[in-house]
């Protein structure tokens, strides 16, 4: 594993999405991860980005979005914050996933997407900002098992 912090101010534009794999791809040569766990940290930040970008804010004005990730050994702490509505993705409830599509409601999915592959979520309000905390375990569990002879 290694030791890393990354931090970027994108626009509230969704052509800022092209940074955020940027991000992912650096961090990527600085600590020690899977692929499919690039993939899904990749997931969880263009997700979040995209629903603040659309949903977050009232105006036509430019907002900084802030997201940086840090990471420590083996857990990988994603935070991004936001001056946009309150938004606290803890209390988003959960969408039927047992539901035939045609009968969902629209939206939630995304968010259900971020919650499955984090280990670890925080939402707070702070000087009229989202700060959402997410954290992840990037470090691969040896599954062999080793014999002593």
């Amino acid at each position: 594993m290694g030791k890393m912090k990354l931090s970027i101010t994108l626009k509230n534009r969704l052509s800022d999405l092209d940074r955020i794999k940027a991000l992912v791809l650096k961090m990527s040569g600085a600590v020690d991860c899977t692929r499919r766990k690039l993939k899904e940290i990749d997931l969880i930040l263009e997700e979040l980005f995209t629903n603040v970008v659309n949903h977050g804010f009232k105006d036509n004005k430019e907002h900084d979005i802030d997201i940086s990730l840090s990471c420590d050994d083996r857990i990988l702490e994603i935070r991004m914050e936001d001056d946009g509505e309150p938004f606290d993705i803890t209390a988003s409830p959960l969408p039927d996933t047992r539901c035939a599509l045609d009968k969902r409601g629209i939206g939630g999915l995304g968010i259900h997407l971020v919650k499955h592959f984090i280990d670890e979520c925080r939402y707070y309000r702070k000087k009229n900002r989202n700060i959402i905390v997410l954290k992840k375990n990037i470090a691969e569990k040896n599954l062999q098992k080793t014999d002593s002879k």
